[in-house]
Protein backbone atom coordinates (compact mmCIF):
# COMPACT_ATOMS: atom_id res chain seq x y z
CA UNK A 1 0.00 0.00 0.00
CA UNK A 2 2.88 2.72 0.82
CA UNK A 3 4.75 1.50 -2.29
CA UNK A 4 2.03 2.64 -4.42
CA UNK A 5 1.24 6.16 -2.38
CA UNK A 6 4.74 7.04 -2.98
CA UNK A 7 4.80 5.93 -6.61
CA UNK A 8 1.71 7.98 -7.33
CA UNK A 9 3.22 11.03 -5.61
CA UNK A 10 6.52 10.91 -7.75
CA UNK A 11 3.92 11.06 -10.51
CA UNK A 12 2.45 13.71 -9.29
CA UNK A 13 5.53 15.82 -8.63
CA UNK A 14 6.65 15.29 -12.00
CA UNK A 15 3.17 15.96 -13.62
CA UNK A 16 3.36 19.58 -11.95
CA UNK A 17 7.01 20.12 -13.03
CA UNK A 18 5.79 19.92 -17.02
CA UNK A 19 2.63 21.52 -16.46
CA UNK A 20 4.67 24.91 -15.01
CA UNK A 21 7.39 24.73 -17.74
CA UNK A 22 4.45 24.66 -20.05
CA UNK A 23 3.31 27.87 -19.12
CA UNK A 24 6.66 30.01 -18.40
CA UNK A 25 6.73 32.67 -20.46
CA UNK A 26 9.43 33.08 -22.43
CA UNK A 27 10.34 37.23 -22.60
CA UNK A 28 12.21 38.77 -25.56
CA UNK A 29 15.66 40.39 -25.04
CA UNK A 30 14.80 43.99 -26.78
CA UNK A 31 18.88 44.88 -28.33
CA UNK A 32 20.07 48.17 -26.57
CA UNK A 33 23.21 50.18 -27.87
CA UNK A 34 25.57 52.38 -25.53
CA UNK A 35 26.92 56.03 -25.98
CA UNK A 36 29.71 56.17 -22.84
CA UNK A 37 28.27 60.05 -22.25
CA UNK A 38 24.49 61.20 -21.83
CA UNK A 39 24.48 64.59 -21.72
CA UNK A 40 27.57 67.11 -23.07
CA UNK A 41 28.43 70.96 -21.69
CA UNK A 42 31.26 73.26 -22.61
CA UNK A 43 31.95 76.13 -24.56
CA UNK A 44 32.29 76.72 -28.05
CA UNK A 45 35.17 75.39 -29.58
CA UNK A 46 35.14 72.19 -27.43
CA UNK A 47 35.68 68.73 -28.66
CA UNK A 48 34.43 65.42 -27.36
CA UNK A 49 35.27 62.00 -28.60
CA UNK A 50 31.98 59.23 -28.15
CA UNK A 51 32.47 55.74 -28.30
CA UNK A 52 30.00 53.18 -28.42
CA UNK A 53 29.16 49.74 -27.38
CA UNK A 54 28.95 46.80 -27.46
CA UNK A 55 32.41 46.39 -29.45
CA UNK A 56 31.77 43.10 -30.85
CA UNK A 57 30.94 43.57 -34.18
CA UNK A 58 27.34 42.74 -33.53
CA UNK A 59 26.11 46.56 -34.89
CA UNK A 60 26.73 49.06 -37.17
CA UNK A 61 27.27 52.58 -35.57
CA UNK A 62 25.87 55.76 -37.09
CA UNK A 63 26.06 59.09 -35.90
CA UNK A 64 24.36 62.26 -36.38
CA UNK A 65 23.43 65.92 -34.91
CA UNK A 66 19.65 67.30 -35.27
CA UNK A 67 21.26 70.80 -35.49
CA UNK A 68 24.82 71.07 -37.19
CA UNK A 69 24.94 74.55 -37.09
CA UNK A 70 24.78 73.88 -32.91
CA UNK A 71 27.00 71.22 -32.75
CA UNK A 72 28.89 68.95 -35.81
CA UNK A 73 29.82 64.96 -35.09
CA UNK A 74 31.78 62.67 -37.18
CA UNK A 75 31.24 58.92 -38.44
CA UNK A 76 33.40 57.67 -35.44
CA UNK A 77 31.48 60.07 -32.76
CA UNK A 78 34.34 63.08 -32.52
CA UNK A 79 31.87 65.90 -31.48
CA UNK A 80 32.36 69.60 -32.03
CA UNK A 81 30.39 72.38 -30.81
CA UNK A 82 29.95 74.95 -33.39
CA UNK A 83 27.81 78.02 -31.80
CA UNK A 84 25.44 78.70 -28.71
CA UNK A 85 22.74 76.45 -28.12
CA UNK A 86 21.17 73.28 -27.57
CA UNK A 87 21.06 70.50 -30.07
CA UNK A 88 20.85 66.07 -29.55
CA UNK A 89 23.90 64.02 -30.93
CA UNK A 90 22.05 60.95 -32.00
CA UNK A 91 24.10 57.22 -31.91
CA UNK A 92 22.30 54.71 -33.79
CA UNK A 93 22.00 51.24 -35.35
CA UNK A 94 19.34 50.35 -37.78
CA UNK A 95 16.18 51.29 -35.71
CA UNK A 96 17.90 50.83 -32.44
CA UNK A 97 18.84 55.16 -31.17
CA UNK A 98 20.48 56.22 -28.05
CA UNK A 99 20.50 60.28 -27.56
CA UNK A 100 23.02 62.61 -25.94
CA UNK A 101 21.47 65.71 -25.00
CA UNK A 102 24.61 69.02 -26.06
CA UNK A 103 24.31 72.07 -24.49
CA UNK A 104 26.97 74.82 -25.97
CA UNK A 105 27.48 78.00 -24.49
CA UNK A 106 29.76 81.21 -25.20
CA UNK A 107 32.81 81.45 -23.31
CA UNK A 108 32.57 84.65 -21.34
CA UNK A 109 36.33 85.06 -19.38
CA UNK A 110 36.66 86.84 -16.44
CA UNK A 111 38.22 90.40 -17.32
CA UNK A 112 38.59 91.98 -14.00
CA UNK A 113 37.90 91.64 -10.21
CA UNK A 114 36.71 94.29 -7.92
CA UNK A 115 37.90 94.13 -4.00
CA UNK A 116 35.32 95.58 -1.37
CA UNK A 117 38.64 96.85 -0.17
CA UNK A 118 42.20 97.46 -0.84
CA UNK A 119 44.08 97.65 1.92
CA UNK A 120 42.66 97.49 5.67
CA UNK A 121 44.12 97.68 9.30
CA UNK A 122 43.42 95.02 11.98
CA UNK A 123 44.45 94.37 15.60
CA UNK A 124 45.82 90.43 16.38
CA UNK A 125 43.25 88.21 16.42
CA UNK A 126 40.71 91.00 14.85
CA UNK A 127 38.97 89.56 11.59
CA UNK A 128 37.54 90.80 8.27
CA UNK A 129 35.55 89.60 5.69
CA UNK A 130 36.64 90.75 1.41
CA UNK A 131 34.11 90.82 -0.63
CA UNK A 132 34.26 89.81 -4.36
CA UNK A 133 32.82 91.24 -7.28
CA UNK A 134 33.66 89.18 -10.92
CA UNK A 135 33.53 91.37 -14.14
CA UNK A 136 31.84 90.85 -16.15
CA UNK A 137 28.76 90.09 -14.51
CA UNK A 138 27.69 87.41 -16.89
CA UNK A 139 31.28 85.49 -16.70
CA UNK A 140 30.92 81.91 -17.64
CA UNK A 141 34.52 80.38 -17.48
CA UNK A 142 35.44 81.14 -14.04
CA UNK A 143 38.37 79.22 -12.95
CA UNK A 144 38.78 78.36 -8.99
CA UNK A 145 39.64 81.21 -6.89
CA UNK A 146 42.15 80.97 -4.62
CA UNK A 147 43.35 83.09 -2.11
CA UNK A 148 46.87 83.22 -0.10
CA UNK A 149 48.96 84.99 2.18
CA UNK A 150 52.56 86.46 1.52
CA UNK A 151 52.72 85.96 5.34
CA UNK A 152 50.56 83.81 7.93
CA UNK A 153 53.01 85.43 10.40
CA UNK A 154 51.25 88.50 10.08
CA UNK A 155 47.40 87.94 8.60
CA UNK A 156 45.63 84.43 7.90
CA UNK A 157 42.70 84.45 5.03
CA UNK A 158 40.16 81.54 4.26
CA UNK A 159 38.43 79.95 1.48
CA UNK A 160 35.70 82.81 2.10
CA UNK A 161 37.92 86.09 2.17
CA UNK A 162 38.01 85.99 5.61
CA UNK A 163 41.44 87.82 7.26
CA UNK A 164 42.33 87.39 10.76
CA UNK A 165 45.25 89.54 11.83
CA UNK A 166 48.23 87.18 13.66
CA UNK A 167 50.99 89.61 14.74
CA UNK A 168 51.92 92.80 14.40
CA UNK A 169 53.21 93.79 10.86
CA UNK A 170 52.38 94.17 7.05
CA UNK A 171 51.58 91.75 4.75
CA UNK A 172 49.37 91.39 1.37
CA UNK A 173 46.55 88.88 1.10
CA UNK A 174 45.73 88.09 -2.74
CA UNK A 175 42.69 86.94 -4.19
CA UNK A 176 43.36 85.35 -8.15
CA UNK A 177 40.69 83.72 -10.26
CA UNK A 178 43.39 82.55 -13.25
CA UNK A 179 45.52 84.95 -14.67
CA UNK A 180 43.66 88.32 -12.77
CA UNK A 181 44.82 89.08 -9.13
CA UNK A 182 44.35 91.22 -6.87
CA UNK A 183 45.88 92.29 -3.45
CA UNK A 184 44.81 93.52 0.06
CA UNK A 185 47.39 95.37 2.36
CA UNK A 186 47.38 94.00 5.58
CA UNK A 187 48.26 96.51 8.53
CA UNK A 188 48.14 94.62 11.89
CA UNK A 189 48.88 96.38 14.61
CA UNK A 190 47.38 97.03 18.31
CA UNK A 191 47.53 100.58 17.61
CA UNK A 192 46.42 102.99 14.47
CA UNK A 193 46.75 106.62 14.25
CA UNK A 194 44.73 109.24 15.49
CA UNK A 195 43.32 111.99 13.44
CA UNK A 196 46.09 110.42 10.83
CA UNK A 197 47.34 109.24 7.98
CA UNK A 198 50.74 111.67 9.02
CA UNK A 199 52.54 111.77 5.97
CA UNK A 200 56.00 112.28 6.01
CA UNK A 201 57.67 112.97 2.75
CA UNK A 202 59.29 116.38 1.16
CA UNK A 203 57.34 119.11 1.42
CA UNK A 204 55.79 121.16 4.40
CA UNK A 205 56.67 120.57 7.92
CA UNK A 206 53.86 118.03 9.67
CA UNK A 207 53.08 118.63 12.61
CA UNK A 208 51.12 116.39 15.23
CA UNK A 209 49.43 117.46 18.40
CA UNK A 210 50.68 115.74 21.45
CA UNK A 211 46.93 115.24 22.00
CA UNK A 212 46.42 113.39 18.70
CA UNK A 213 48.15 109.82 19.82
CA UNK A 214 47.42 106.39 18.77
CA UNK A 215 43.98 104.91 18.89
CA UNK A 216 44.32 101.62 21.55
CA UNK A 217 44.48 102.40 24.58
CA UNK A 218 46.40 101.76 27.57
CA UNK A 219 49.61 100.05 27.40
CA UNK A 220 49.41 100.35 23.32
CA UNK A 221 49.21 103.50 22.37
CA UNK A 222 50.19 105.52 25.93
CA UNK A 223 51.09 104.59 29.37
CA UNK A 224 49.45 106.99 31.99
CA UNK A 225 50.15 106.17 35.59
CA UNK A 226 47.91 109.13 37.62
CA UNK A 227 44.96 106.75 36.68
CA UNK A 228 42.81 110.23 37.49
CA UNK A 229 41.39 112.51 34.25
CA UNK A 230 41.59 115.88 36.02
CA UNK A 231 41.67 117.20 32.12
CA UNK A 232 39.44 116.75 29.06
CA UNK A 233 38.63 113.76 27.89
CA UNK A 234 35.93 114.94 25.64
CA UNK A 235 38.20 115.80 23.17
CA UNK A 236 39.41 112.22 22.07
CA UNK A 237 36.03 110.90 22.74
CA UNK A 238 34.30 112.92 20.42
CA UNK A 239 36.59 111.53 17.77
CA UNK A 240 35.76 108.20 18.94
CA UNK A 241 38.27 107.27 21.41
CA UNK A 242 36.69 105.56 24.63
CA UNK A 243 40.18 104.02 25.47
CA UNK A 244 42.14 107.52 26.52
CA UNK A 245 40.60 108.52 29.62
CA UNK A 246 43.16 108.78 31.55
CA UNK A 247 45.28 111.29 29.98
CA UNK A 248 45.07 114.80 30.89
CA UNK A 249 44.20 116.64 27.63
CA UNK A 250 43.97 120.04 28.27
CA UNK A 251 42.02 122.27 25.93
CA UNK A 252 40.03 121.34 22.79
CA UNK A 253 43.55 119.26 22.33
CA UNK A 254 45.29 121.69 22.64
CA UNK A 255 47.72 119.89 25.27
CA UNK A 256 48.93 117.17 27.40
CA UNK A 257 49.46 118.27 30.65
CA UNK A 258 49.62 116.60 34.48
CA UNK A 259 52.51 114.16 32.68
CA UNK A 260 54.29 112.05 35.13
CA UNK A 261 57.36 110.18 35.29
CA UNK A 262 57.01 107.07 33.10
CA UNK A 263 54.22 108.05 30.73
CA UNK A 264 54.89 108.14 27.48
CA UNK A 265 52.57 108.36 23.87
CA UNK A 266 52.87 106.74 20.40
CA UNK A 267 52.12 108.11 17.40
CA UNK A 268 52.02 106.31 14.10
CA UNK A 269 53.40 107.55 10.99
CA UNK A 270 53.30 107.06 7.26
CA UNK A 271 57.07 107.73 5.69
CA UNK A 272 56.74 107.91 2.37
CA UNK A 273 60.19 108.92 1.61
CA UNK A 274 62.94 107.34 3.24
CA UNK A 275 65.44 109.50 4.53
CA UNK A 276 66.41 111.68 7.38
CA UNK A 277 63.87 113.87 9.20
CA UNK A 278 64.16 116.29 11.99
CA UNK A 279 61.88 116.16 14.65
CA UNK A 280 61.51 119.26 17.35
CA UNK A 281 59.04 118.49 20.37
CA UNK A 282 56.63 121.63 21.07
CA UNK A 283 56.46 122.12 25.43
CA UNK A 284 56.69 124.07 28.36
CA UNK A 285 59.07 123.20 30.89
CA UNK A 286 58.37 124.67 34.29
CA UNK A 287 61.76 122.81 35.51
CA UNK A 288 64.16 120.86 34.35
CA UNK A 289 63.29 117.86 32.61
CA UNK A 290 64.09 114.99 30.47
CA UNK A 291 62.34 113.13 27.73
CA UNK A 292 63.42 110.24 25.24
CA UNK A 293 61.90 109.15 21.60
CA UNK A 294 61.76 106.04 20.17
CA UNK A 295 61.30 104.97 16.81
CA UNK A 296 59.69 101.27 17.03
CA UNK A 297 60.37 100.98 20.33
CA UNK A 298 64.09 101.73 19.73
CA UNK A 299 65.67 104.62 21.63
CA UNK A 300 67.49 106.98 19.07
CA UNK A 301 68.88 109.57 21.08
CA UNK A 302 68.99 108.83 24.47
CA UNK A 303 67.61 111.21 27.27
CA UNK A 304 67.40 114.56 26.39
CA UNK A 305 68.00 117.47 28.63
CA UNK A 306 65.09 119.97 28.61
CA UNK A 307 65.82 123.55 30.37
CA UNK A 308 63.32 125.58 32.18
CA UNK A 309 61.56 128.50 30.07
CA UNK A 310 59.68 129.56 33.72
CA UNK A 311 56.24 128.41 33.12
CA UNK A 312 53.25 125.48 32.21
CA UNK A 313 52.14 127.42 28.83
CA UNK A 314 55.77 128.68 27.28
CA UNK A 315 55.49 126.87 24.34
CA UNK A 316 59.14 126.17 22.98
CA UNK A 317 60.43 123.89 19.65
CA UNK A 318 63.38 122.09 21.70
CA UNK A 319 66.95 121.25 19.96
CA UNK A 320 65.83 119.02 16.71
CA UNK A 321 66.40 114.93 17.22
CA UNK A 322 67.36 113.07 13.81
CA UNK A 323 65.64 110.72 12.84
CA UNK A 324 67.02 107.97 9.78
CA UNK A 325 63.18 106.70 8.68
CA UNK A 326 62.62 104.30 6.27
CA UNK A 327 59.53 104.00 3.82
CA UNK A 328 56.50 102.76 5.95
CA UNK A 329 54.89 103.15 8.89
CA UNK A 330 56.68 104.04 11.97
CA UNK A 331 55.14 103.79 15.58
CA UNK A 332 57.20 107.02 17.07
CA UNK A 333 56.91 107.03 21.32
CA UNK A 334 57.69 110.05 23.46
CA UNK A 335 58.51 109.15 26.70
CA UNK A 336 58.46 111.42 29.71
CA UNK A 337 61.62 110.57 31.71
CA UNK A 338 61.83 113.62 34.17
CA UNK A 339 58.02 114.84 33.35
CA UNK A 340 58.13 118.85 34.72
CA UNK A 341 56.81 120.04 31.41
CA UNK A 342 53.07 120.11 29.48
CA UNK A 343 53.51 118.49 25.78
CA UNK A 344 52.09 120.33 22.98
CA UNK A 345 53.14 118.83 20.04
CA UNK A 346 55.65 116.72 17.60
CA UNK A 347 56.57 118.33 14.44
CA UNK A 348 58.24 116.73 11.50
CA UNK A 349 60.63 117.92 8.76
CA UNK A 350 62.31 116.25 5.54
CA UNK A 351 65.75 117.31 5.04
Amino acid sequence: MNKHILRYSVVLVLVLLIEGCNKYERTEVVPQIYANKSLINGFVGLEVQLTASPTDGTYAFQWTSEDPEIATVTSTGLVKLISEGSTTVVLSAGDIKQRILVTSLMRIPVEDIILSETSIELIPLAKKTIAVQILPQEANDIPTPVWSTENDKVATVNEKGEIIGVSEGTTNISYRVGAVVKKVQVVVSYTRPFNGPHNLQTGPAVLVMAADFDFGGLGYAFNDDSGNNVGNDNYRRGKGDTQSGAVEIEGNGDNIGYIDNGEWYQYTVTVKEAGIYKLEVLLSAAAASKYRVEVDDVNVAGSVDVASNGGWSNWVFHTPIILNLAVGDRKIKFVAEQANFNLRALRFTKE
